[in-house]
């Protein structure tokens, strides 16, 4: 018996953008090689779309996708009973073809009360939706329990999960699918996730975890635990360009198997960092632009779709210059018509701008009152010009927070005198009668 798992397709991702088709078409195609490899059974592990309320055009191509298992597919299997599951909650047509088993992800996950999109789909016949309950099925090989629970906030996921506690179907293969971070395994660094991999309930034979965008093997209890990762790219990272998109063809046949399918509709992806001390803006410019056009000469897998390029700018311009100085929009359009350009210039800075951004931090910690830290800080912007007249800029700074600024006029004024009367002495001096 084949299975087909497949999880974060992200629907509607980029729409109105030239990559808004990417994730229907990287879905159809999972979808559609799932069939024609044999599977009888697709188990999709959450984040189906990109929203919690989709438009109605993405409505219209996710129904159509997900019609086609039912259509074409071919399975010996029956749904032998449920576990915490009515049976009027989904229709008999669902079991049509090779039925689909969903979670819903992060992405959908919706208040308690709201329908959200998976559940939606379920009404429409389109799929089975699971959270905290089990489906028995009947197949040539035996039982086959397949257990669900979909996404929970994060820092409830350990607690839900234990309260849950599901546990294996006597004389069954158990498969448990879920849709959270898990130990190592997060979605990205500012998830702190509550499950670990020992938290996982032991007994299962197959353990499949979607949320995560690259897909990876794992183990746990001594069984595999695999992430399938995103059909589509939705973060740009440098994981992203290293692992390739795809889906996993499980084989329930003597034994478990199982082999990860490679999309061959996602586009090519290059990412690269370019680290930089104290470079200035024309140059910048220059080495930028040059880089894109060796990633450009780099083989190509997929012909029919623009490349995806990402750029990661870090280090330091040079003292004089500022990163709003750098255009990076001009480079994305002189390159539009080969690749679909991201340049990210956030971790790109100049050693003025550290230092004033360590300036702040010091007189924060400091708990120094606003006008104060003012003050400093305008001390140390006159220190980097080189400042050295002799008005004191403190009290004159002091006269204008009380808004006495006659007083302040006339203080700036007697030191302008004083240095025209210098500054007459001196020539005098050269030049004597």
């Amino acid at each position: 018996m084949k299975i087909a798992v497949i999880s974060d397709n992200h629907l509607g991702v980029k729409w109105g953008t030239a990559r808004e088709q990417d994730s229907f078409n990287q879905t159809k195609e999972s979808i559609e090689r799932a069939l024609e490899l044999g599977a009888e059974l697709i188990l999709e592990l959450g984040d189906i779309f990109n929203t919690r309320t989709p438009r109605q055009e993405v409505w219209a191509q996710a129904m159509r996708i997900l019609s086609i298992p039912l259509a074409r597919g071919r399975s010996e299997i029956k749904l032998d009973r449920t576990i915490d599951k009515d049976k009027d909650d989904f229709s008999p047509v669902a079991l049509r073809g090779a039925p689909v088993i969903a979670l819903h992800g992060n992405h959908e996950r919706r208040t308690r009360g709201f329908v959200n999109p998976v559940q939606a789909l379920e009404a429409a016949g389109l799929l089975i939706y699971l959270h905290h309950n089990v489906l028995i099925f009947d197949t040539p090989r035996g039982k086959l329990a397949i257990h669900g629970m979909s996404n929970v906030p994060e820092q409830h996921a350990r607690n839900v999960l234990a309260a849950w506690n599901p546990k294996p179907v006597e004389g069954a293969f158990n498969i448990l699918m879920l849709h959270q971070s898990v130990g190592q395994y997060v979605y990205s660094s500012e998830e702190f996730p509550t499950i670990d991999l020992a938290d996982l309930p032991p007994g299962f034979d197959l353990y499949l975890c979607g949320h995560i965008h690259y897909h990876a093997d794992a183990v746990a209890h001594g069984k595999p635990l695999l992430f399938p990762g995103s059909t589509e790219r939705t973060q740009l990272l440098q994981v992203e360009a290293e692992v390739p998109k795809g889906f996993y063809m499980l084989d329930l046949g003597d034994g478990l198997s199982y082999e990860f399918i490679e999309l061959k509709s996602t586009r090519d992806f290059y990412y690269e960092e370019m680290k930089f001390d104290g470079i200035r803006i024309p140059q910048l410019n220059e080495v930028v632009r040059a880089k894109a056009r060796e990633l450009l000469e780099r083989p190509r897998r997929n012909l029919e779709k623009l490349p995806l390029i990402r750029l990661r700018l870090t280090g330091t311009l040079a003292k004089e210059a500022s990163r709003s100085e750098f255009d990076e929009r001009a480079i994305i359009q002189e390159f539009a018509d080969r690749a679909l350009v991201a340049i990210s210039k956030g971790d790109l800075t100049s050693p003025g701008l550290e230092e004033k951004v360590q300036l702040l931090r010091e007189l924060r910690e400091r708990r120094l009152p606003i006008d104060e830290m003012a003050m400093s800080m305008l001390e140390g912007n006159l220190r980097d010009m080189k400042y050295n007249h002799p008005l004191d800029v403190r009290p004159l700074y002091g006269l204008l927070v009380e808004k006495r600024e006659d007083e302040a006029f006339q203080k700036v004024l007697g030191v302008v005198e004083n240095q025209i009367k210098t500054e007459l002495g001196r020539k005098s001096d050269d030049n004597p009668s």
